[in-house]
């Protein structure tokens, strides 16, 4: 075998081996530490009334973009509002204390179509941080207002 022949095999050994472990560290350098992004995993609001979801980041990402997005998977969800370059939207609130590290949203007048999955989300340069909140929509109890009826 001569030292080019060598040398190529060499070269596919070593390959074969750093290529899966490149690619394994390039995914770990944006993996997202779950204490960068908090948020309450499940969340119940009655129909018609509101709801405020509480984002709390880390302060290295005071500045970045944040928005609330919704659908059932991250990667296809819908910005529903968003920081700085706020969209308009009658029904859906953000706002962002930098001091706290806590980004809010509030959404108003709940309807049934509102339940969903939703995702607090900082933008940033590589992956985005994000955390998924499910809004369950629940109907105001008929029997409780009945009894108030008849008291």
């Amino acid at each position: 075998m001569n030292s080019k022949m060598s040398e190529c095999l060499i070269l596919c050994i070593f390959l074969s081996f750093a290529v899966p472990l490149l690619c394994l560290l390039l995914l770990m350098k944006d993996k997202v530490d779950s204490v960068d992004l908090l948020a309450p995993e499940k969340v119940t609001a009655t129909h018609s009334g509101l709801v405020k979801v509480s984002c709390q980041y880390d302060l290295q990402f005071k500045e970045n973009t944040k928005y609330w997005c919704k659908g059932p998977v991250y990667e296809l969800c819908t910005v529903v509002v968003k920081t700085l370059k706020t969209r308009p939207s009658k029904r859906c609130f953000i706002a962002d204390d930098w001091e706290a590290g806590v980004f809010t949203v509030t959404m108003t007048s709940l309807r049934e179509s509102d339940e969903d999955k939703y995702w607090c989300v900082i933008s940033r340069s590589g992956r985005n941080v994000y955390k998924g909140v499910r809004l369950l929509i629940t109907q105001k109890d008929k029997l409780e207002s009945t009894q108030i009826f008849l008291l």
